[in-house]
Order: C-alpha cells, then structure tokens, then sequence
C-alpha cells in the first residue's frame, strides 16, 4: 500500500490549475465573475486556492444549512478552523419558532466579533436564513465589547462591574454563554464571542493570564495574549445592521444560486410568527426584505456559481470536474470505472479519515486479485469528484461503502455545555 499523503498535498495539485492564477486576477478586475463545472467537494478546494492566492475576507451563501454545514467542513478539513467561520441562523429549527440557540448565537457573534477593526482574511460560509437575520450594528458591538490583554493593568472587580453593565449572569460554574464566575483572584468568563469560556488570572490589579478552558474538565485549553468579551444581543432589540455591513470593502461574495437565495429572503418574511407575547423564551426575528438583501449585495465583487445567470457575467472560468459515481458498495462496477481512469491517465486518491478503512479497500482490490493503484489521503470530504483538466480522482470512502457523512460545526462544543 503506497503511503498516505497529507489532504494540503491534494489541495496543492488543485492550485495548479490553470483556472487558478486567473481567478485571483480576475477579481481585480470584474465586478461579476462566474465560475462553472465545479461538481462536488471541488469547489471548497477552488475557495481554498482562491483564498490563498488572493487572501482577503470571502463570504460563501449556500442555498441552505445542511449544504452551507457540508461546504463549512470541507474547508476546516482542507485547511482548519482558524480562518474558516461559519455564520447560522441564531434560532434553534427556523427563525418563525422564535426560539433561539445560544451555541448559533456564539457563532454569530464571533463572526462579527473577528470582522471588527481591520481583520485578517476570514473566509465565512452561511445561507440566506441565516443572513437575513438583523445583527448588531459594528458601532453597537464596539461599544458592548471588553478587551482584556495579559500585562494590562485592570481591577478584577472592576471586570465584574463591566459584565453586570452587559447583562451577564454571576453563578459558582460557568457553563453556557452569558456568565461569569470569580474564585480568588479567577475570572472565568464564557464570552458570546467564542466557543469556549476564558479563565483570566489576576495578580493585584494586572492581568497575569488568560486561557481557554473545557467547561467538562476545566482544564485549560490554550493560552490567549488578547480576548474580547461581547454580551447576548437578540433578547434586547435594536438589531438592525446585518452581516454585510461589518463586512470590509474588499470582501468577495461567493453565491450558490442568487435567485433560489433571494426566493428564500423573500419566502421568510412572508412567514408568520405565531408565539405568545408572555412567552420570553421566544424572541421574534427582525429580517432584511429581498430588496434590502439584494441591496446588500450589490457592491461586493461576486463569484456566483449559478447554473443560468440572470445578469451578463464579466467574466467566466470552466471547470472540467465531474461527481463521484455511485458504487453501491459494488466492487465490480468499482474496478471497472478505476480501471477506466487509470487507463486514462489519471491518478486517483481515496480520501478517509480512517487509516483503517484505506487498508480495507487495499486487501479488498488484493483479495480480487485486482490491484489498483491509489494514493490514500488521511482526511476525507463531503463528495468525491474527478477533474479532467488536473487528470485527477478524488474519491471518499463513504461514499465507496455507502456510509452516511456527517459534518460537524464548532458550536457543537458550545451547546455540550
């Protein structure tokens, strides 16, 4: 069995393709940019290529959750989670049930947390519910977030003045978002701006240091030279900024289907919000209409990967890429067409997050006295794909074995508080 390669090595044969340097330049250049034939998980390796090359702020709009969530893994997997944010609904089932989701509620606020000042190149995935909720305004958010850096000279009393002024809840055990806890000269803080709770240490008045911790265990995490710590905005009104304006100038939005999108905007403001005003459980959503969403939009430079464009793009790129067939566990019809690919020039990759079952397609072709030739890639992707340009297979084993693929987000760790 040839030995496994590292998912950034697959990831770089795709930033040689030819389409690649051309797309960075392209967005220079044009307003409209459509990009077509990127079949499956192709097009998160495309968003990957493109952030590196020409690094500034993406948005990417799928047309809903579970398709934004799969895109969302696929690049933590190409490339982790640090400049890959993923920006949800702020409601636990849809925005009508007015019910809100504090761990979803973490994610947007992080988001628009990390947009603040002058960030670094992020690149945030989401879909039309999601966007289309109000946010805080940049202004709101300024004024409503504590920094705290190690060495800064601040009274720890003083902190717990600051998160009582937020609404934050004072309790012996931090344990979801909203609260604070002081033991002896320990804060610990669970921020709506990030996934895990702070422990900041004071030393008399001087912050000694600041760490992560897992609310389970309480063990630290990672150590922090800087946090900024945002309260909960929903329950209080006065949302009426959205997403789009913390954006910064440069940023490029990445659209699905603009006209399934709008469709959407449209289709949730029409729905009706039935909840008991006594109720303070539920929360009712403020939403953008489809002008205000289009609007919105509109200044951003766009790539849009919609199969028939309303608008004349200004340019278009072309992928060759074609989806992963279905196999159906079927290890004849399998051999077949990977025999057909390689006759054909192409070097094929099985991508699986377990060495184990790489070994086990191994013995299996083995077994037939069929080997294969394949280069095993140690993590996996939602939806495998062959690239007639690159001359290249990308095939998953779940898909090969008929296995469901699950994507997680990192506010799992949130709710599990």
């Amino acid at each position: 069995m040839v030995e496994t390669i590292d998912i950034t090595q697959l990831q770089q044969r795709m930033d040689l393709h030819p389409n690649m340097a051309a797309a960075g330049s392209l967005l220079d250049k044009v307003h409209l940019l459509s990009v077509t034939g990127l079949q499956g998980s192709s097009r998160a390796l495309f968003a990957v290529s493109l952030f590196r090359k020409a690094p500034r702020t993406y948005l990417y709009i799928l047309n809903d959750a579970e398709t934004a969530g799969y895109f969302y893994h696929d690049l933590t997997q190409l490339i982790g989670s640090g400049e890959v944010l993923f920006f949800p609904s702020a409601y636990k089932r849809a925005a009508r049930y007015g019910q809100l989701d504090a761990a979803n509620e973490v994610l947007r606020t992080e988001t628009l947390s990390r947009l603040q000042g002058d960030p670094a190149p992020l690149i945030i995935v989401s879909y039309p519910d999601a966007l289309a909720e109000k946010t805080v305004s940049r202004d709101q958010l300024a004024e409503k977030t504590l920094r705290l850096s190690t060495g800064e000279r601040v009274d720890a009393s003083f902190v717990s003045e600051v998160l009582d002024s937020y609404g934050f809840q004072y309790v012996d055990y931090v344990y979801e978002p909203g609260q604070y806890a002081v033991r002896g000269s320990i804060l610990d803080v669970f921020s709506y701006s990030g996934e895990l709770p702070y422990r900041i240490d004071f030393f008399g008045d001087e912050v000694e240091t600041i760490r992560s911790f897992d609310m389970e265990t309480q063990l630290s995490k990672e150590k922090l030279s800087e946090v900024r710590i945002v309260p909960e905005f929903s329950r209080n009104g006065g949302l009426h900024a959205s997403l789009f304006d913390s954006l910064p100038g440069q940023t490029v939005i990445g659209v699905e289907d603009m006209r399934w999108i709008a469709s959407r905007v449209e289709s949730l403001n029409q729905d009706e919000l039935h909840i008991d005003p006594k109720d303070v459980a539920f929360v009712k959503a403020d939403l953008l209409t489809r002008q205000e969403f289009i609007g919105d939009i509109e200044p951003f430079r766009q790539l849009r990967f919609d199969m028939r464009l309303q608008e004349t793009p200004e340019a278009t790129l072309r992928f060759q890429t074609s989806l992963q067939p279905l196999y159906h566990k079927n290890f004849d019809l399998l051999s077949e067409s990977l025999h057909h690919f390689t006759d054909e020039g192409y070097t094929l990759y099985i991508l699986s997050d377990s060495e184990k079952q790489q070994k086990r397609l191994y013995h299996i072709f083995e077994d037939r006295n069929d080997p294969i030739p394949f280069v095993p890639v140690n993590r996996t992707l939602h939806e495998g794909f062959s690239c007639e340009n690159m001359k290249i297979c990308c095939f998953t084993d779940h898909q090969i074995f008929d296995r469901f693929h699950k994507y997680s987000l990192k506010s799992e760790k949130a709710r599990t508080g």
